[in-house]
């Protein structure tokens, strides 16, 4: 059960860093806080895109709270990092992101990690 949480959790908060992308792309500049201030406040393009992608963070945050009363945090942790996949994999197909090998080596990385935690133990 805590592998379901888990996964909920990695699927939401991919989620949100896509929106939180597209949001910061759509809002004004950080430093120009006025410009920003009047786009939240007007809810003006971005602004929901904004609130969806924090809304996505919290709803993730609820899932690890369940995961981690069923799995052990090593194997939580782990799967959380199948986050950076998903979000590397998303941004190139939808977010039209520049593929790098740099990149694939990472997931890669990423992916004989989980493996690895997630390897039957022989004794």
């Amino acid at each position: 059960m805590g592998v379901i949480w888990a996964l909920f959790s990695v699927i939401l908060v991919s989620g949100a860093q896509l929106l939180l992308r597209a949001a910061m792309v759509a809002l004004p500049p950080v430093n120009n806080v006025m410009s920003l201030f009047w786009h939240l406040i007007q809810f003006q393009h971005g602004a929901g895109l904004l609130l969806l992608g924090l809304c996505g963070y919290v709803a993730s945050m609820g899932c690890w709270f369940f995961a981690l009363r069923h799995l052990p945090l090593a194997k939580a942790y782990a799967l959380l990092s199948l986050s950076y996949i998903a979000v590397w994999g998303a941004a190139l197909l939808f977010q039209n992101e520049a593929f790098s090998w740099q990149g694939l080596a990472g997931v890669l990385l990423v992916m004989a990690g989980v493996t690895t935690i997630f390897a039957p133990v022989r004794r």
